[in-house]
């Protein structure tokens, strides 16, 4: 059994199926360890997929991701036929698709995932936003590229951020904040300064008024999960921990009529 993670403005969505793997499984009331390595396509890693989504109800035990730079790119899974080791060739820190029955993923450890999905055009994202990326607004560039490819409109969008480091635990070094400075100008809550000149820095909420920015609705955006600095119990920190293992965020379409 998985403890995984779900949003409900998405779980709603009887078309789409998404999760994010917990760094565990139980099995007869022990925990194993779920740990996907993050550049690994070895029988462990193919095992553990499996089971994370066997316990989604889903039966094709296939899942494309791409090989993730902390860049601003994005991937158009198109071609049903395609392997998962071509895609996998990609330098892209985004995958879209319209295609139903295949499942798409990114990999993080305090990074944003983020699962977007358009209820009106059937198509769906997923996105991995660490502190490179979200400067590059990697959000904005794959809401951009939903609309480009399928017409989709900001404001029909959905979007929800899976466990990542939040700006309770994310201290940064002063050359990291500064671009986020800039971009908050006092806005939001982005960025805290503390009187010891710590810098912190909230990813989630960065996105979250990137997501806006874009178009998409404010009560269209999840951005309230959980830290995985604080809540390392349940969930891998990279920051916390060093070499760790990987949390899987995936999304699916499934067939309407």
């Amino acid at each position: 059994m998985f403890s995984s993670f779900f949003i409900n403005s998405l779980s709603n969505q009887s078309s789409l199926v998404h999760a994010t793997s917990s760094r565990y499984f139980i099995i007869n009331d022990k925990k194993i360890p779920f740990s996907p390595p993050e550049k690994d396509n070895g029988e462990l890693f193919r095992k553990h997929q499996t089971m994370f989504l066997d316990s989604l109800g889903i039966g094709k035990n296939i899942i494309f991701r791409t090989s993730q730079c902390h860049g601003n790119s994005v991937y158009v899974l198109q071609n049903p036929n395609i392997s998962i080791d071509k895609v996998s060739q990609f330098k892209a820190d985004a995958i879209v698709t319209h295609l139903p029955e295949c499942s798409i993923m990114v990999l993080t450890a305090d990074c944003v995932p983020i699962v977007i999905y358009d209820p009106v055009k059937h198509v769906t994202g997923v996105v991995h936003a660490g502190r490179l990326g979200t400067q590059k607004k990697i959000l904005s560039v794959t809401i951009e590229m939903l609309s480009r490819e399928y017409g989709s409109r900001p404001e029909d969008l959905i979007v929800g951020m899976g466990p990542a480091i939040r700006g309770c635990c994310y201290e940064v070094g002063e050359d990291c904040i500064w671009p986020f400075i800039k971009m908050d100008s006092g806005k939001s809550e982005i960025v805290k300064i503390t009187n010891k000149k710590k810098f912190f820095l909230d990813l989630p909420e960065a996105n979250r008024r990137e997501g806006r920015e874009a178009g998409v609705l404010n009560c269209n955006i999840y951005a309230d999960g959980p830290c995985t600095f604080c809540e390392n119990q349940r969930w891998y920190s990279y920051r916390k921990e060093g070499n760790t293992g990987r949390l899987i965020t995936m999304t699916m379409l499934r067939p309407r009529n």
